[in-house]
């Protein structure tokens, strides 16, 4: 189990984890009745923060896209260089945006320094632009994540077909829908790869070889995952990368650092040599073709998300994170970016 960094002693945490360990690993998929009620209802009452790491390993590569509207971009260059920011985090024009603009991280990793920088970074944003209703937050992960394992990348595509609706939600962030441009720039995919997966499948009886896999999979960039800039699955090299661009922009850290951490431990767990393909399976079967509607992604999958946080993390702490943003105090949005109550501790 990866050692969990999180020195904090709030009540509320206290609160939590006198009834859940944050280092054990809970089955939470199996509480049942007024235990699962104890978990919910002392969950609610918890809030994020920033933390020091998340325990990735050294050779987890990512690099965020933080897009903003209404920005006053030469003042937000001017922020980031007096605070040692810039050009590393660097600053550019979007078009597509209103008044927009979008800053681009430099390759990063798991260092408290990092999320230090990321967190600096929002707080200069935030005093000269906001978060629009067309404000995307881009994550790229390096492909060595994944690697060249043939098998790894089929058990990738299908998690992600069979859980895209609760990945969406919780990829939502600190909103209870998705942004407007969201159907247009970075649309749902499960049913595509639904399909894919089953063709990749039975190609692998040809010995297909892992470029043709790649040549196979969605090639357009306007999608939940962009898979145009594959190009070596084996080790880093720059720009070597799966960009997910599906996440709603959001300028708070804790977001940032949660949605890092879910996807990085999707493509870890589709390495997992316990893949659990009969959960996978069964749920496949019992949800079909229903959820591929993106307005059902607004919706509230208590089963399947707890069945998805005891695969994908093997600690309390971490399915407490992902529980916590994904039921987002049980509330359902109606309107684009609707907002729940706050689930972030406040500075």
């Amino acid at each position: 189990m990866r050692s969990i960094n999180n020195s904090s002693s709030y009540n509320e945490r206290d609160y939590l984890f006198d009834f859940i360990k944050p280092n054990d690993n809970d089955l939470l998929s199996l509480m049942k009745g007024i235990d699962l009620q104890e978990l919910l209802y002392r969950l609610d009452n918890y809030y994020l923060e920033l933390r020091d790491k998340l325990g990735f390993s050294d050779s987890v590569t990512f690099g965020l896209e933080l897009e903003f509207e209404k920005a006053d971009r030469y003042r937000i260059e001017d922020r980031l260089e007096d605070a040692g920011l810039y050009p590393e985090w660097n600053v550019k024009g979007d078009a597509s945006l209103d008044h927009g603009a979008e800053i681009n991280s430099p390759i990063l990793r798991d260092e408290k320094e990092n999320w230090i920088s990321l967190s600096n970074v929002c707080d200069i944003v935030k005093e000269h632009a906001i978060i629009g209703k067309n404000s995307g937050g881009h994550i790229h992960i390096g492909t060595q994540v994944l690697g060249s394992n043939k098998e790894h990348w089929l058990n990738f595509i299908k998690l992600w077909s069979i859980y895209e609706n609760i990945i969406f939600r919780f990829l939502y962030g600190d909103s209870l829908t998705h942004r407007i441009s969201l159907e247009r720039y970075a649309p749902p995919m499960a049913e595509c790869l639904w399909e894919e997966y089953n063709s990749l499948k039975r190609m692998m009886i040809h010995n297909m070889s892992f470029g043709y896999m790649i040549d196979e999979l969605p090639s357009d960039r306007y999608n939940a995952i962009n898979f145009l800039n594959v190009n070596n699955p084996s080790r880093f090299t720059t720009d070597n990368t799966i960009e997910f661009r599906c996440p709603n922009g959001t300028l708070e850290p804790v977001i940032w650092q949660n949605n890092v951490n879910l996807l990085v431990n999707i493509l870890e767990y589709s390495k997992n040599s316990s893949f659990d393909n009969d959960t996978i399976d069964k749920r496949r079967e019992i949800n079909g073709d229903k959820y591929y509607d993106l307005e059902w992604y607004n919706q509230i999958y208590l089963v399947q998300a707890l069945e998805l946080a005891d695969m994908l993390f093997d600690n309390n702490l971490d399915k407490v994170y992902f529980l916590r943003q994904y039921l987002k105090s049980f509330q359902i949005g109606a309107s684009v970016l609707d907002k729940p109550k706050t689930f972030v501790k406040k500075k």
